[in-house]
């Protein structure tokens, strides 16, 4: 068949929920919403899904005629997706499925096969590995991609023969295989999990096709334009609550820090970015081509700012003094658990017996002038009151400026996942209530609401223990920005004045 046109879809969330997409390994996290339709509410983070945007940029590069649409920053409803699908006259719909969107995300293509059934519809995201039987039974798709998709999708859109199978053959349970593709429960999916080699080989994203004025990350705020950007992916560790090996793969892929730089200086130059979001999995990993990156950087003169992600025991004050030098503003950083029992046993595979190590480095974060801040789990297996109180007083006597306190979620696809199933201690496979903050399992000694308590209680114990810590940073923030000029020019945009 002739070259299809592609669009490429950021589904809007559904209704009653805020989805961010690419957080949690790209299974995504959700946060309530009163709104009783599809949308995304203007208040809450938007980030595009970085696979998406890659397999974007690739199938352009080979001559697709690709269109984006991103249905949460568009905040479409489904009548207004279905107007917008109806411009663009597509003949192939490549949309993101996630896990606590899952139903709501495939009740929606299924509205799009009733109304457009002419239109192929692929699903992708890192839930089509644990949950593929779902997806492929729901009769919403014809086409699952599982893995990195962008290492799959060209080589599919180039496939006259599997194409030809798509457009023509109604679904079927044969398993028919050709050149790495089968048809598995009635659905045409990749053969085996694709992974990415080489992210250096992969063209710059696309933002030439989204609306990048309108994404916003409350690390920088709401009228700072940032960019998301990959220097690295995937993760090496086997933290067993963790779903990053899932979403990402357990191999590390290295980017040339030069062409992560060449690619950051044209967002600069090109788009006015001025905030860069690096969505590596691990961005300390080597700490020389950190430096190396960072010295680029600086080489350069680029004037930004930028937020990431790392491990505790991934930095040194020599490095973090660098990064600090080229621009670093935020580091999030995961301790999970200030238990030592339970750190070493179920806590940051590779850290154990490095907990006054990773208190030092957290105060030198902070010390060289960089925001640290901190996420812990509660519910980890073996997890009880006292656990929960020794938590407590690790966090009081860190005191990072901001916290996130998230009740564990046993994703489908890692060991936790099959080790409280096995023990009884999972209470739902509801999808929807997989949101990263409710409790959809239990410990051997606390339940449901005992999860929810401590993280009220730890929350509340953490505002107490900084609450002149922050008090201070606002009285530098007001002074800096009196000092400056801008504070009347952030008040009249309504910025996040004294951000943390």
């Amino acid at each position: 068949m002739a070259s299809p046109k592609i669009i490429i879809l950021q589904p809007p969330s559904p209704p009653f929920m805020n989805v961010k997409r690419d957080f949690a390994g790209g299974l995504a996290v959700a946060d309530p919403s009163t709104r009783s339709t599809y949308g995304h509410d203007e208040r809450y983070i938007t980030l595009p899904y970085m696979s998406l945007l890659y397999t974007t940029a690739i199938l352009e590069k080979e001559g697709f005629n690709v269109v984006y649409i991103d249905g949460q920053v568009e905040r479409l409803d489904a009548d207004r997706l279905i107007e917008r699908l109806k411009e663009v006259d597509g003949q192939v719909l490549i949309s993101l499925v996630n896990l606590p969107s899952i139903y709501g995300d495939l009740n929606l293509l299924k509205i799009v096969k009733e109304r457009m059934s002419h239109l192929k519809i692929i699903a992708m995201g890192t839930v089509t590995i644990p949950l593929y039987t779902l997806i492929a039974e729901s009769k919403a798709v014809d086409v699952i991609v599982r893995g990195d998709a962008e290492a799959v999708l060209p080589k599919l859109m180039k496939n006259n023969k599997i194409l030809d199978s798509i457009f023509s053959t109604p679904r079927s349970n044969n398993n028919h295989k050709a050149d790495g593709f089968e048809v598995k429960d009635g659905v045409w999916t990749n053969t085996e999990i694709a992974r990415i080699k080489n992210l250096d080989e992969y063209p710059e994203l696309p933002f030439h096709l989204i609306p990048v004025d309108k994404y916003w990350y409350h690390a920088f705020g709401k009228n700072v334009r940032y960019a998301p950007v990959f220097s690295s992916r995937g993760c090496s560790f086997r933290c067993y609550y963790c779903p990053y090996p899932t979403g990402f793969g357990d191999t590390i892929v290295y980017r040339n820090p030069v062409k992560v730089v060449d690619e950051i200086e044209n967002l600069h130059r090109k788009y006015g970015i001025t905030a860069i979001l690096f969505r590596d999995q691990v961005f300390t990993m080597d700490g020389s081509r950190t430096e190396k990156l960072c010295d680029e950087i600086l080489r350069r003169n680029l004037k930004i700012e930028w937020a990431l992600e790392t491990r505790l025991d991934k930095v040194n004050e020599k490095l973090l003094r660098k990064m600090k030098q080229a621009g670093c503003k935020r580091i999030h950083y995961g301790i999970e658990s200030g238990d030592p029992k339970i750190f070493k046993t179920v806590g940051k595979d590779g850290a154990e017996g490095k907990m006054e190590e990773l208190i030092r480095n957290f105060s030198l974060t902070e010390k060289v002038g960089i925001g640290a801040h901190m996420f812990v789990l509660i519910g980890l297996i073996g997890e009880n009151w006292q656990t929960i109180h020794n938590t407590i007083k690790m966090v009081k006597k860190m005191k990072p400026l901001t916290l996130q306190v998230s009740v564990v979620t046993a994703y489908p696809g890692t060991p936790l996942f099959d080790e409280v199933k096995k023990k009884g201690l999972l209470l739902t496979e509801d999808w929807s209530q997989y949101t990263g903050f409710k409790p959809i399992m239990r410990t051997e000694e606390l339940s449901a609401e005992d999860l929810l308590k401590a993280r009220k209680l730890m929350i509340a114990e953490h505002r107490k223990a900084v609450f002149w810590k922050r008090k201070w940073h606002t009285t530098k923030l007001f002074i800096r920005y009196t000092a400056d000029g801008s504070i009347f020019r952030r008040i009249k945009k309504r910025r996040h004045i004294f951000r943390v």
